[in-house]
């Protein structure tokens, strides 16, 4: 497997929690958080795993409002993160460091999300499916996973494949993104350059999948499709569009073994 390939191992530093998570809003934060509630279907008692959890923002949310979470992510630049948060703000999350292919938990929660692209990342088809496996078995029988993801439909008409962004300190982020149709992949180059002229060069790859594929994805997992929607707020899906929440829920084992017996 060639570097290029395992660059989730080295993009998740200091300059991306700096510069792609501190500009967040906590009222994007909150609004994001009211969507996970509502389309989980999330109670007082709700287990929830944040998977890919970076640095938190939604974990800390959730655990603000009561619940019960846990937050998964292989970074451990991003998990001090979380942890050094949820200590300063007096909360209990549990914080744990894995592989998104190898949840460490079988039937365990009642919701589960995936926010913020954190799905696609691996080269090979399998090695994605193999996320998803993995989220069918964390969750319960009946239980919600929400997937928060781009949609090429509306992103198209207005592709960039070169914009830069400055911050407040004078850095330059110049963002390069190569869209390969065929192979459905997005090669993305970042080059950050520092008011002193200090430069840092980083990047990421995804696989993108179409709404079809991803139900068929869902499926093979043991989850069915309850709906795609074009907003936090729940609207239908458009070719407008530019993100997009799947929402899945894992079968229980009656209509699990009727599928197989079909």
């Amino acid at each position: 497997m060639s570097h290029n390939e395992l660059w989730f191992e080295d993009f998740f530093d200091q300059w991306y929690l700096k510069y792609w998570i501190v500009p967040i809003t906590d009222e994007r934060t909150e609004r994001e958080v009211d969507a996970i509630v509502r389309f989980l279907q999330l109670t007082g008692k709700s287990r929830v795993l944040d998977l890919c959890c970076g640095q938190g923002r939604h974990s800390l949310e959730l655990s603000r409002r009561g619940f019960n979470v846990v937050g998964l992510d292989l970074s451990e630049t991003l998990l001090e993160a979380s942890r050094e948060k949820a200590q300063k703000d007096r909360l209990a999350v549990e914080f744990i460091r894995a592989d998104m292919r190898e949840i460490p938990f079988e039937n365990e929660f009642d919701g589960i999300f995936n926010f913020y692209t954190a799905f696609g990342y691996f080269e090979k088809d399998e090695d994605n499916q193999a996320v998803l496996d993995a989220v069918g078995r964390a969750l319960k029988p009946g239980g919600r996973f929400l997937l928060d993801y781009p949609s090429l439909e509306g992103r198209m008409p207005n592709w960039k494949t070169q914009e830069f962004f400055e911050y407040d300190d004078g850095t330059i982020m110049l963002h390069e993104m190569i869209h390969n149709v065929f192979d459905q992949k997005i090669v993305n180059k970042v080059l950050y350059i520092t008011k002193d002229n200090q430069r840092h060069r980083s990047g990421f790859t995804l696989r993108h999948y179409y709404g079809r594929e991803l139900q068929q994805c869902f499926e093979r997992a043991g989850m069915e499709t309850i709906g795609a929607y074009g907003n936090t707020q729940g609207d239908e899906l458009t070719n407008r569009d530019t993100r997009v929440l799947v929402l899945g829920q894992k079968k229980s084992q009656g209509l699990k073994k009727t599928a197989e017996v079909d």
